[in-house]
């Protein structure tokens, strides 16, 4: 099973896990669709059915060899004389008969055992393959605004914990829930061949037993929602512990982290216990109802043969009691498997909505490929709210209408909050506009393929990422099949090229998680060079050389400059000093454009922009 197939099944059926606080989605429909995703392993699912029948024949037929055993060999035997041979008595064919049965009950079982719980336990884990890399591609192509409405917690805990539990019920599904069906179908059927009056008694239990199931195992379900909810609050409060660390050991914060992740563990362990609570009681219940029911049926069976009613033997009584037994472990197995999956199943309701997260591509189909080349950016009239639908909701800019000629360094200057960054964001379409346009020349950026769009630009942010990788394969990793000597010439017009030579490897230095290893201004450098060598037509600076020296950054400016050509380059500045060189500054302010000139023509106007940079001289 491809990715492909996977993400197509589970794609576009809408959330399937309830926000914190209502019912969750009932069970039965999340066990259908794991089932479905299990499809495309459908031989392997009818091979693990056949196994399991051919197991559940073998038990029931070695249980049923009980009857002719006593009625046709061992009764007869002991009440013949002392001069007669017992083995006299018998029919040798039947004899050979029943040997054979025997025989083939010991060679058939082992091997539809293991068959069974090898290909049980390998569906399992092809599902689990196959589920993790759909949810990597979800949150991948996730739009930017659920990655940022959502905690990383809940992220870690739905993809890996409720996964896993999602996972569990397949394996009850296939491990153990399969065979016990088989097992009591089977065993039913013998009960019934064996003494019809004793086991139509038997299913008088029944409905009693599936009202205890139905009970508990919506409550297990409910209750283990919560539960769920919890491990995602305590995973977020482990990933900002350590995410925070260095500014808990700075305010001396330890005892007051410890408290909170303490009251979150036991938080997480109450409503654990709830859920084994459920489940303890299910299983007494049931447990209870299964005794009673064996003690009434075996009671019944010697009243039947000691009165003689309903051709009833010793034999087919103690026939009667092996099948009993037998059918006793799948009924208990079935009431373990249903708070199994009781339990479970609020996991797949949890993944499932990671699952259906919408995907930023939808829209892309039919879309054209990007201009090879373009005069003019435009913003039209663009207003954008994170929150458009809510009624509180503000709007972050306000008819926001200006154009960039290809090739103009434009530099966005406001105070905090002003919607400097919302505004790069809607040209990267990491949000699209609640109202107005975004053009090159006239076509709506919304209409030009997604990865098309992004080729051609690309970003060097105030705290640049990167990965876990060498240094050569963070600046490839825009244009990953550059050349060593490509990624040099990047480096040297980033100034990154001498510090990274005195590296231990040079470019084949690893720079840790998140660049741990390099200093902020190295890490800026190197992003910086990341996006020089994608060689973009629109080129983003969020505050990128504010950790760089005066010397280094002067440096940098000077290869971007030098770089430029008919390049667009949009700056978002806090620092003042890097812009005045720019084609044009917009002042925003309140999400609006107040101000629009280059350094001169605004400090000439002595109004918000002149404020700005005096107040920049000052610091």
């Amino acid at each position: 099973m491809t990715g492909t197939s996977e993400e197509n099944e589970v794609g576009g059926q809408g959330a399937s896990a309830s926000p914190a606080g209502k019912d969750p989605v009932p069970a039965l429909p999340l066990i259908a669709r794991l089932v479905r995703i299990s499809f495309p392993y459908w031989s392997q699912i009818l091979a693990v059915a056949l196994f399991g029948a051919a197991f559940s024949a073998m038990r029931y037929l070695r249980a049923w060899l009980i009857q002719p055993a006593l009625d046709d060999i061992a009764i007869p035997a002991m009440a013949a004389s002392a001069d007669v041979n017992p083995i006299d008595l018998v029919d040798p064919d039947r004899l050979i008969l029943l040997g054979g049965l025997l025989f083939l009950t010991l060679v058939v079982t082992p091997p539809a055992m293991v068959g069974r719980m090898y290909l049980g336990n390998r569906i399992v884990a092809c599902v689990r393959r196959d589920v993790d890399q759909t949810v990597a591609r979800r949150l991948l192509h996730a739009p930017l605004s659920r990655h940022e409405t959502r905690s990383t917690g809940d992220f870690l805990s739905r993809a890996m914990a409720d996964t896993q539990l999602a996972m569990r019920t397949l394996d009850v599904l296939y491990r153990e829930m399969m065979i016990n069906v088989l097992m009591l179908v089977g065993g039913v059927i013998a009960m019934f061949t064996v003494s019809w009056q004793l086991a139509s008694l038997g299913l008088v239990t029944v409905l009693p037993l599936a009202l205890v199931l139905r009970f508990f195992g919506t409550r297990i379900h409910r209750k283990t929602e919560r539960r769920q909810e919890s491990q995602s609050d305590l995973l977020q409060r482990l990933v900002t512990m350590l995410a925070g660390i260095k500014e808990i050991k700075i305010f001396r914060g330890q005892d007051v982290e410890d408290e909170r992740f303490a009251a979150e563990t036991n938080r997480y362990f109450r409503r654990g216990m709830r859920v084994v609570w459920n489940q303890v009681l299910a299983k007494g219940t049931t447990e209870a109802l299964n005794q009673t029911l064996g003690a009434v049926l075996i009671s019944l069976g010697f009243y039947f043969v000691l009165n003689g009613l309903f051709d009833l033997t010793v034999g087919k009584l103690a026939n009667f009691a092996a099948i009993l037994m037998t059918v006793y472990k799948p009924i208990k197995g079935l009431t373990a498997n249903f708070s199994n999956i009781s339990e479970s199943v609020a996991g797949a309701g949890r993944l499932f909505d990671l699952m259906d997260l919408e995907d930023e591509r939808a829209g892309d189909e039919g879309a054209q490929a990007m201009p090879n080349s373009f005069d003019r950016i435009r913003f039209r009239d663009v207003d954008f709210s994170y929150a458009p639908n809510a009624k509180d909701a503000s709007a972050v800019l306000q008819g926001v209408d200006f154009e960039v000629a290809r090739g103009e360094f434009v530099a966005l200057v406001g105070r905090t909050g002003s919607g400097k960054s919302t505004l790069v964001d809607l040209l990267l379409r990491f949000y699209a506009p609640t109202q107005g346009q975004i053009q090159l020349d006239d076509i709506d950026i919304s209409r030009i393929d997604r990865n098309d769009f992004l080729d051609h630009v690309a970003v060097v942010a105030q705290e640049p990422f990167l990965f876990d990788e060498t240094i050569l394969e963070n600046i490839r990793y825009g244009r990953r099949e550059a050349t060593q000597q490509e990624v040099e010439r990047a480096a040297i017009a980033a100034s990154a090229h001498e510090f990274i030579e005195a590296q231990p490897k040079g470019y084949q230095t690893l720079v840790g998680e998140s660049g741990s290893q390099l200093s902020h201004g190295q890490r800026q450098r190197i992003a910086i060079a990341r996006a020089l060598l994608a060689d973009p037509d629109i080129l983003v600076f969020d505050e990128a050389t504010s950790a760089l020296d005066t010397m280094t950054e002067k440096a940098v400016q000077e290869a971007i400059d030098a770089t430029r050509g008919d390049r667009t380059v949009f700056v978002i500045a806090h620092r003042l000093s890097t812009i005045r060189e720019a084609d044009r500054i917009l002042v925003l302010e309140g999400g609006r454009i107040a101000e629009s000139g280059n350094h001169d023509e605004l400090l000439a106007q002595g109004e918000r922009y002149a404020a700005l940079v005096a107040a920049s001289d000052r610091g």
